[in-house]
């Protein structure tokens, strides 16, 4: 079932700011050229600006229409930095990177087994990051991928930023494109590690998302763990209740 008109329009419009296409104080399309390029009235536009609104994504002001909000809290998945990564050849957006913690092997956890189809206690590769806006920390993350995929993606084992994001990177070495993704969200208090990397303070919630990413043949490619404070958005779905 398509979802309405002022969603797809909303959903393409807080897509492009979660890619960072459209920066803080950037001004969107005017609601005549939005009526004009999803070929729908006025109040549909009208409607899905005000999702956006109420999500705290932008903002409307007399006589100039509507702008990204400065300093939009956001949280950004996997997901959404590959295709970053695919259209600007860098995972991350103006202003941001990461600190690299750490990047080994390690025996698979039981959730990290399940998610890339191999054995608990299989070696694979694991890299525990922060990401920054500035100084500011707004996520930790873990991303995982099995002994194939790090044989034909050695830096994956290397302490240093991979540019173009883990997910693109193992794309360019294995020929393997990333086809299907899915996500799981939940929420929980903070631990104490997660305190000191994002700088919260106790007791503190989080949003956690667990990603993996398929290739055509509905093999897992990656396996990513990301972890972020509870007050940066994450996303707004809508779908119907009854059949």
């Amino acid at each position: 079932m398509a979802l309405p008109k002022y969603d797809q329009i909303a959903g393409d419009l807080r897509g492009r700011i979660v890619r960072g296409e459209l920066g803080p104080g950037d001004p969107l399309p005017s609601e005549r050229e939005l009526t004009e390029r999803w070929k729908v009235a006025r109040a549909t536009v009208v409607r899905a600006l005000d999702v956006l609104r109420h999500e705290g994504l932008i903002e409307t002001r007399q006589g100039t229409g509507s702008t990204v909000r400065e300093r939009t809290p956001l949280a950004r998945t996997a997901g959404e930095r590959y295709r970053t990564a695919v259209r600007t050849g860098y995972i991350y957006t103006a202003g941001e990177h990461a600190r690299i913690l750490s990047a080994d092997r390690v025996a698979a956890p039981e959730d990290v087994a399940t998610a890339l189809g191999v054995q608990p206690g299989d070696q694979v590769a694991r890299r525990h990051r922060v990401t920054l806006e500035g100084e500011r920390p707004t996520s930790v993350s873990f991303s995982w991928f099995d002994s194939d995929v790090v044989g034909a993606a050695p830096r994956l084992l290397l302490r240093e930023r991979v540019r173009e994001g883990t997910t693109r990177y193992v794309e360019m070495q294995t020929g393997r494109r990333p086809h299907t993704g899915r996500d799981w969200w939940a929420a929980r208090l903070a631990t104490a590690e997660e305190l000191e990397l994002l700088q919260l303070e106790a007791p503190a919630a989080v949003a956690e998302v667990r990603h993996v990413a398929y290739d055509a043949d509905g093999r897992p490619l990656a396996y990513e763990v990301g972890i972020h404070p509870g007050e940066r958005w994450a996303r707004t779905d809508e779908y119907p209740l009854v059949d």
